[in-house]
């Protein structure tokens, strides 16, 4: 499954614990080459706790998933399936069944605006992370927890 990245190359995000969204840099980052390993948690930027790798996909991602899963995996089997049990009718059989399957409309196609502010922590420079331009709290980096003012880590990119 490929979601959108937005232009800079950022993913969408969403904290399990605040369920506040931010994105995060999708190239050579430490984040992805940790991802593989469940026993490390990040750390939201908003609320500063911490969850596995798996816990941080959005709503909307998760729902398209879904979707995509049912149209590619379910639906081709449960058509298999239909196939199979309408040629057991015969006109030799005592029971006829009818199976009746409607197509399921396509995934909601996902769109990445290019919204949110760049913040670099001093810490992981090679994972930068997208923040709620409105955000006026400390924020945590995602790799290591260590806690900035968010004026200070917006400033190094400037």
């Amino acid at each position: 499954m490929t979601l959108p990245l937005d232009k800079d190359g950022f993913l969408r995000r969403e904290c399990p614990n605040c369920e506040r969204q931010f994105k995060l840099k999708q190239v050579n980052s430490s984040a992805e080459t940790q991802e593989d390993n469940n026993d490390e948690s990040y750390y939201c930027p908003y609320c500063h706790e911490f969850a596995p790798p798996n816990a941080w996909w959005t709503k909307e991602q998760l729902e398209y998933a879904q979707q995509l899963a049912y149209k590619e995996v379910l639906e081709p089997e449960l058509r298999n399936l239909q196939r199979q049990i309408e040629s057991l009718n015969g006109s030799d059989s005592f029971v006829s069944v009818d199976v009746e399957l409607s197509n399921s409309p396509e995934p909601n196609f996902l769109n990445e605006p290019d919204d949110m502010v760049r913040v670099d922590f001093p810490c992981h420079p090679e994972d930068p992370l997208k923040l709620e331009e409105t955000w006026e709290q400390d924020v945590a980096c995602f790799i290591c927890g260590i806690q900035y003012p968010v004026m200070l880590v917006k400033e190094l990119q400037e």
